[in-house]
């Protein structure tokens, strides 16, 4: 496991979120094509966590990765209110931009650039875990 990161819930913390994701999932041997889709996926949650979960409030954000038995792990970890990504429904993604609903895209983005999403509440605490299977 490489060493975990906190940051403050403000966006711009995201690139100091994304050097250490990207750092660390080299360090742990993912492939670059993973770790950009990785990278990808990570940018998303926290992105939608400091903006949908905090909104606006202030906050933190946990990271932590970590090798697997399959390849690695990525735990996202937040004290907004309880919000589970992997019960958001998949998006419409049939007829015209313009007669969709807004919003869904981000959480679907996330699925096709992880392997597996596994989210659990927990002493106050959302935990969101991402997979990538090498």
């Amino acid at each position: 496991m490489v060493e975990p990161i906190t940051v403050s819930a403000e966006l711009s913390s995201l690139p100091e979120v994304l050097a250490h994701v990207t750092g660390a999932l080299r360090t742990l041997g993912l492939p670059s094509k993973a770790v950009q889709e990785m990278e990808l996926a990570v940018d998303e949650a926290v992105t939608n966590i400091v903006l949908h979960g905090y909104a606006g409030s202030e906050g933190w954000v946990r990271l932590s990765c970590a090798r697997t038995g399959e390849g690695v792990a990525v735990v996202i970890e937040d004290a907004a209110p309880p919000f589970d990504p992997t019960a958001v429904p998949s998006p419409d993604l049939e007829g015209e931009m313009d007669e969709r609903a807004i919003g869904g895209l981000g959480v679907h983005f996330i699925r096709e650039m992880t392997d597996e999403m596994r989210y659990e509440y927990r002493d106050g605490v959302n935990v969101l875990k991402l997979f990538k299977h090498v």
